[in-house]
C-alpha cells in the first residue's frame, strides 16, 4: 500500500525542501507560511485506532503528517480542529495546522494509475552495465555493482538472450547497438517525481550552480539531459537542465523560482530507479568534469525523451560513444 506523498503536495501546490532532520520535510504552502513534518507510513485509512498506533511507535520531535487514502470523518474533524496534521489521497486534501488546502475539484481527484508488474530495474540495469563495460563483466561483480544477488544477474542474463553472451570470461553485449535499441524500447524511464525551476542563467550555468546546492545538501546529485550530453558528446545546445536528487531539495535561495515541469529550465528528479547512482559512480562517463553525470545510456535516453527537435541527432552522437566503448 503506497501513496505518492510528493506528487500530491505538488498538485495542492505545496513546495517541498528538505527538513532539520532527516526523515523530515519543510513544507512551504501557498499562503508563504512553512512547516516542518515528517510524513508516516502510508495508511489505507486513517483512523483513530491507525493514528494512535502510529503515534505510539514515534520518537521523532517533528510533528507527524499521517497519510492515507481516505479518513473518517470524526478524525477529519480532528485534524481541523488542529489535533493533527494529514493528507489523504481521496479526495486530495491537506490538513495542517487545522487550515484545509485541497483540489479545486476534489470529485475529479485523479486516481494514479499504477504499474500491474514490478519494474525490471534489475534486467535493465545490468543492460546498462553491459553497454557501458569496455570488455567482459562476471555476473558476481555486476551482483556487487548492482547490489543484487548472482541469480538476479543470471536471470536477467537469459531475458536478454541473444543479445548477450558468456565466452567464460564474464558477460558481454553481442552487438551494443542492438542491445541499446532493446534496451531503449522496454526501458520505462527512471520515474518518480519531477520539480521544475526556472531561472534566466545560461542552461549550464544554472544547472552546474543547481548540482553545486545540491552537493552541499547531501542530496547525491547526477547531472543529466542536454548539459550531461554536452559535456559527453558535444554538439547539441542545452535548452534545458536535468539532474537526479536523491531527496527533494529548495533552490529559491540560489536564483531560482519553482515553474511547472513543461515551463521549467531546470528539472530536478527524485527518481524510483534505484540503479542510477550506483552505475554512474561506479562506470563514470568518460569527461565527467566535476559535477558527477548520470551514466552515458542514462543521458542517451533522457536526451531522447526530451522531444526537442534536434533531440535524435544529439543522441546519435551518444549512441556512437556508447558502442564505441568497446573499442
Amino acid at each position: 500500500m503506497n501513496v505518492d506523498v510528493v506528487a500530491l503536495l505538488r498538485e495542492l501546490d505545496i513546495g517541498i525542501a528538505e527538513g532539520a532532520t532527516e526523515r523530515s520535510w519543510l513544507l512551504r504552502l501557498p499562503s508563504g507560511e512553512s512547516f516542518l513534518v515528517e510524513p508516516t507510513v502510508s495508511l489505507d485509512h486513517v483512523t483513530s485506532h491507525a493514528v494512535r498506533n502510529v503515534s505510539s511507535h514515534r520518537s521523532s520531535p517533528v510533528g507527524p503528517l499521517f497519510v492515507g487514502r481516505t479518513i473518517t470523518p470524526g478524525m477529519l474533524e480532528q485534524a481541523k480542529a488542529g489535533h493533527f496534521d494529514v493528507l489523504t489521497e481521496h479526495p486530495l486534501r491537506l490538513v495542517i495546522r487545522g487550515s484545509v488546502y485541497a483540489s479545486e475539484d476534489p470529485v475529479q481527484a485523479p486516481v494514479r494509475r499504477r504499474p500491474s508488474g514490478r519494474a525490471a530495474w534489475v534486467r535493465w540495469a545490468v543492460g546498462r552495465c553491459l553497454l557501458l563495460s569496455t570488455g567482459p563483466q562476471r555476473q558476481p561483480v555486476i551482483a556487487d555493482l548492482l547490489g543484487t544477488s548472482q541469480q538476479s544477474v543470471s536471470n536477467a542474463a537469459r531475458q536478454l538472450g541473444d543479445l548477450v553472451a558468456d565466452g567464460g570470461r564474464g558477460l558481454t553485449a553481442v552487438d551494443k547497438e542492438a542491445l541499446l535499441g532493446h534496451w531503449v524500447e522496454e526501458y520505462s524511464g527512471p520515474g518518480g517525481q519531477e520539480f521544475g525551476w526556472y531561472s534566466l542563467d545560461p542552461i549550464v550555468e544554472q544547472t552546474l550552480k543547481a548540482a553545486k546546492a545540491a552537493e552541499l545538501c547531501d542530496a547525491s546529485p547526477l547531472v543529466s539531459g542536454d548539459v550531461a550530453a554536452d559535456r559527453l558528446a558535444p554538439w547539441k545546445l542545452p535548452s534545458r537542465g536535468r539532474i537526479y536528487v536523491n531527496r527533494p531539495i529548495d533552490l529559491g535561495d540560489d536564483g531560482f523560482v519553482p515553474a511547472p515541469v513543461e515551463e521549467a529550465t531546470l528539472i530536478t528528479c527524485i527518481p524510483r530507479d534505484p540503479t542510477l547512482w550506483r552505475l554512474a559512480h561506479a562506470m563514470p562517463s568518460p569527461g565527467s568534469g566535476a559535477s558527477a553525470l548520470a551514466d552515458a545510456v542514462m543521458v542517451y535516453w533522457d536526451v531522447l525523451a526530451s522531444g526537442d527537435m534536434d533531440s535524435v541527432e544529439a543522441a546519435g552522437h551518444l549512441k556512437e560513444l556508447i558502442i564505441r566503448s568497446n573499442q
